[in-house]
C-alpha cells in the first residue's frame, strides 16, 4: 500500500508538472504570437503610411507634372504675342491679361508714375476695383513697391523686411490690398523704370514661380523698349543720328538691364568693344566726309552680321560696342572674328574715289562674370582688351582673361584662336537657349 501512494504521488507530481509545462508553454505561445501580431500590425500602418506618403508625392508629381506642361503650353505663347509689332501703350495690358492667366492670380496689376509727380497709381489691373486706376496715389519709397524699386528686381512678400520702412503718414500698396501682394517687380525702359507689375492671389508655391514671373517682366520690359525705337517720333532720342544704331545712353541702359537679367539667370554676356584701324589717315587723305561714310558702312556691317537680340552701339567717335547676351567665351570670340574678316573684305566706296577703301579693327572682349560683375568693369576690361589689341599691332581680337586688383588686364588672349563662323549673313553669337528676337533699331520686329 505505501509503495501504491507514492507511485500515485509521483503521477500526480508528474502531471501537475507537465501541465505547468504545458501552461507555461501556452503562456509563451501566445506571447510570441502576440508580439508576432504586434509586428505585423505596426508593419501594416508603416505600408500604410508609406502608401498615404507616396499617394501625396503622386498627387504632388501629378500636380508639378500638370504645371509644368500649362507653362510649357503658354510661355511660347506670351512670347511671341509680346514680339509683335504694336504701339508701347499696348504692351502692358497684354501683360496684365496674361499674367493673369498664367499664375493663376486673383489680382494682376501695372502700377506707373502719375504725370507730373513721383507717386504711383495703377495704370491696368485685373482683379482690381474699378475705380483705382488713376486714383490711388503710391508712394515710391514705402512698403514692398519701394522696396521693389530700390531693390530693382523682383520682391516676394516671402522675402524678409519685404515691407521694410511702411509710414502711416504714406500710403503704401499694403495699405490699399489690406496684405502684401506674392510678387512686385520694375519694368524697365530706355530711360529706367517706368512701372511696377505686381501679381496677388497666385495659388502655387511662390519659390517655384519667381523665375517666370521674372522672365514675363523682363519681356514686358524689352518689348517696351523695342516699341520705342520702333516708334519714329520717338527713336530720335535713343539713336545715334549718323549710324542709326544705338547711341551710348540706350546702350548703357540696356546694358545695365541685361547685366540683371544675366544674375538672375546665371547666363553669361559679353561685351565686345571695337574701333576702325588708322581711320585719321583717311580723315587726312580723302577728309571727313570720307571717314563718315567708313563709320557709316561699318555700322551697316555689324548689324547685318548681328543677332537681333543683341544691341549694337556706338560709343563715340569710330569706336562701337556689341552687347551679345547668353554667349560664352568662345562663341562671342568667334562672332568677333567673323566680323572682323567680313569688315576686312568689304570694299568701301568713297564718292571722288575711283579706288574703294578697305579697313582693318582692332578689339577687346569682356564677360560677365568672368571679367567684372558690373557694367563700368566690364567696359574698362574690353577698353583695356582693345587697347593691348592696338599695342600688337592692329587688326586683331583680345579676350580679356582676367583683371587684376587694380583694375587691369593681366593678359588677354586672342580671339582668333577660336574657329570662325562660316556664314555670310547674321550668325550664331552664342546663345543655346530659345532666341527671343529683339529686333534692331530701324527694322521691325519679328512676329
Amino acid at each position: 500500500m505505501p509503495i501504491i501512494k507514492r507511485m500515485d504521488s509521483y503521477s500526480l507530481i508528474i502531471a501537475i508538472a507537465t501541465l505547468l509545462f504545458l501552461a507555461v508553454a501556452l503562456v509563451i505561445e501566445y506571447l510570441t504570437r502576440r508580439r508576432e501580431v504586434s509586428r505585423d500590425l505596426l508593419k501594416n500602418r508603416q505600408k500604410q503610411q508609406q502608401l498615404t506618403t507616396f499617394s501625396a508625392e503622386l498627387n504632388s508629381l501629378k500636380k508639378e507634372l500638370a504645371r509644368k506642361s500649362e507653362i510649357a503650353d503658354q510661355l511660347p505663347r506670351i512670347t511671341k504675342k509680346m514680339t509683335e509689332k504694336l504701339p508701347s501703350d499696348a504692351y502692358p495690358t497684354i501683360a496684365v491679361r496674361y499674367i493673369k492667366e498664367f499664375f493663376h492670380a486673383r489680382e494682376v496689376g501695372y502700377f506707373a508714375p502719375i504725370e507730373e509727380s513721383s507717386d504711383y497709381t495703377l495704370v491696368v489691373g485685373a482683379g482690381f476695383p474699378p475705380d483705382w486706376p488713376g486714383k490711388i496715389r503710391i508712394a515710391p519709397d514705402d512698403g514692398i513697391l519701394g522696396m521693389a524699386l530700390q531693390k530693382k528686381m523682383v520682391v516676394s512678400k516671402l522675402d524678409p523686411h519685404s515691407s521694410i520702412g511702411r509710414r502711416p503718414s504714406r500710403p503704401s500698396l499694403e495699405d490699399y490690398m489690406e496684405e502684401s501682394p506674392d510678387f512686385l517687380a520694375p519694368v524697365f525702359g530706355v530711360s529706367g523704370t517706368v512701372g511696377v507689375l505686381v501679381v496677388a492671389g497666385c495659388p502655387f508655391q511662390l519659390e517655384g514661380e519667381r523665375v517666370y514671373f521674372s522672365m514675363l517682366t523682363d519681356l514686358l520690359s524689352m518689348a517696351l523698349q523695342n516699341a520705342t525705337h520702333l516708334d519714329p517720333s520717338k527713336d530720335g532720342k535713343w539713336v545715334d543720328q549718323l549710324t542709326c544704331v544705338a547711341n551710348r545712353l540706350y546702350f548703357q541702359q540696356r546694358f545695365e538691364n541685361e547685366l540683371r537679367r544675366a544674375e538672375n539667370y546665371r547666363h553669361p554676356l559679353a561685351l565686345f568693344l571695337f574701333d576702325i584701324d588708322e581711320l585719321k589717315k583717311i580723315n587726312d587723305t580723302h577728309g571727313h566726309y570720307a571717314g563718315d561714310v567708313v563709320i557709316k558702312k561699318m555700322a551697316e556691317i555689324v548689324k547685318s552680321n548681328t543677332r537681333g537680340s543683341d544691341v549694337v552701339g556706338r560709343y563715340g567717335g569710330d569706336e562701337f560696342m556689341v552687347l551679345i547676351t547668353s554667349t560664352t567665351e568662345e562663341k562671342a570670340a568667334s562672332y568677333a572674328e567673323h566680323l572682323k574678316g567680313k569688315i576686312s573684305m568689304t570694299d568701301i566706296a568713297i564718292p571722288g574715289t575711283e579706288v574703294p577703301l578697305r579697313v582693318t579693327i582692332s578689339g577687346g572682349i569682356a564677360l560677365f562674370p568672368a571679367h567684372g560683375q558690373s557694367t563700368n568693369e566690364l567696359f574698362q576690361a574690353a577698353d583695356d582688351a582693345l587697347y593691348e589689341s592696338k599695342r600688337q599691332g592692329r587688326n586683331r581680337v583680345l579676350v580679356a582673361t582676367s583683371v587684376g586688383l587694380d583694375g587691369e588686364i593681366a593678359k588677354g588672349t586672342d580671339a582668333g584662336m577660336g574657329t570662325p563662323v562660316a556664314t555670310d549673313n547674321s550668325i550664331d553669337t552664342g546663345s543655346d537657349a530659345v532666341e527671343f528676337s529683339l529686333g534692331k533699331l530701324g527694322e521691325n520686329l519679328n512676329p
